[in-house]
């Protein structure tokens, strides 16, 4: 009985490392295809710039600058995060349902542990960038001499780790009525602590946050909880798994995972207002797929942090336009998509031409990406109106360049391979 214990847990703890040694053996090959994209150079650049962005905002803290809410966001965000990596597949339960106390001890914990350590570090990293600021700014410089630096990383971090633990046991929770209240009150919890310990009294600020995190550690062992949650483990899983190839996706054409289509009211009604005739078919079709599909997800996203970065870079017109650049150049890769959409074989019972299918695809990627670059370089020219002279005609020109030519001509290329 002995041996047979001692086989099961050797089991379990070499079946995660095998699992994501397994992950990592799908997607690594296609990083050289990320690398040849030039992505790794917009990255460096980008990268390369906020370094310079972040030595000069320290050798001159403008007077007005909001130290303290960015670091009480930049805190929070770092303490919040807590994904779990389990590696796990739908079939899993199958096998090793008979094994979940054994699991729960071998395999779980490892990997929660993981997580803990990880935003441990995370977020003492993002405190040690921010603490020079919070030094220097001269809104915060007086909260900031009056606390001990050492106290509040360590109190940050111990933010960060509860807030990992405080995933998991809400992970094992049976219905999403308890926990998703209990989430919003964990981040709400983690942010108030982070802009009270940062600059309101010190030793109030403490105790309020202590005795919130107690609070809410014990109103975790209130709801109905499974032991081991393996659907909602599975489904994460699934959801990094077809993150990572929506990623790899934009450089490489490689087996997707199964995706679910979004409803996205707000922005399907877009296909509906096409001319419903047989030369608007194929429009419509990808239009649908487009807006409801996970594609129209990230582009979103990305445009979306683009716009971020463009309206606090609002001092430094040089980074907005070379934001708005990168932007508008990814953001076309994504609708390259387009061109690798799968239809199932009832598309082709269709009394519609096949040869509108790439027509179709490039209409649609040509009015999106046109639409998204139109409204960040018109975000960009109005933060920036000196600007005009010409330095925003010529981005607007390549941006429209680049998403009415030469991203369709992409997209139609890729319907052609795809037929072939």
């Amino acid at each position: 009985m002995l041996n047979r214990d001692e086989e099961q847990r050797g089991f379990l703890r070499t079946l995660r490392e095998s699992r994501s040694a397994a992950f990592r053996s799908e997607i690594v090959p296609y990083f050289r295809y990320v690398a040849q994209s030039g992505f790794g150079l917009v990255a460096s650049a980008i990268l390369f710039t906020l370094v310079i962005s972040y030595v000069q905002l320290l050798r001159d803290v403008p007077a007005t600058f909001p130290a303290g809410a960015a670091g009480t966001i930049a805190i929070a965000l770092a303490a919040i995060r807590s994904p779990l990596r389990t590696y796990l597949r739908p079939a899993v339960p199958d096998f090793l349902l008979a094994l979940e106390t054994s699991l729960l001890r071998e395999y779980i914990r490892p990997a929660l542990n993981l997580s803990l350590t990880v935003g441990f570090i995370r977020t003492l990293a993002v405190y040690a960038l921010f603490i020079p600021v919070y030094q220097r700014a001269p809104l915060t410089e007086a909260a900031a001499s009056s606390r001990s630096v050492w106290l509040l990383g360590g109190w940050f971090a111990a933010l960060a780790a509860w807030n990992a633990y405080g995933a998991w046991r809400e992970r094992q929770m049976v219905y999403g009525s308890g926990r998703v209240p209990l989430r919003v009150v964990r981040y709400a919890v983690t942010l108030v602590s982070a802009r009270g310990l940062l600059l309101g009294p010190l030793l109030p600020a403490l105790a309020v946050s202590l005795m919130s995190v107690l609070i809410v550690t014990l109103c975790w062992g209130f709801p109905e909880r499974y032991a081991l949650p393996w659907s909602k483990l599975i489904s994460e899983e699934e959801a990094v798994r077809r993150n990572w190839n929506r990623f790899l996706g934009w450089f490489v054409d490689l087996p997707a995972e199964d995706s679910h289509p979004s409803r996205r009211r707000w922005a399907s009604w877009i296909g509906d207002r096409l001319r419903w005739n047989r030369e608007s078919a194929w429009r419509y079709l990808y239009a649908k797929t487009f807006t409801r599909g996970d594609t129209f997800g990230a582009f979103l996203r990305w445009y979306a942090v683009i716009g971020l970065i463009v309206a606090v870079s609002v001092n430094h017109p040089i980074l907005a336009w070379v934001a708005y650049g990168i932007g508008f150049l990814i953001g076309g890769v994504q609708l390259t998509e387009l061109g690798r959409q799968r239809w199932t074989m009832s598309v082709d019972t269709l009394p519609i031409a096949p040869e509108g299918r790439r027509n179709g695809a490039a209409a649609v990627g040509r009015v999106a990406g046109t639409a998204a670059t139109m409204l960040l370089w018109l975000l960009t020219a109005i933060l920036h109106p000196s600007s005009m002279v010409w330095i925003a005609p010529a981005a607007l020109a390549a941006g429209l360049l680049w998403n009415v030519w030469l991203i369709p001509r992409r997209i139609g290329k890729s319907g052609d391979e795809e037929d072939d």
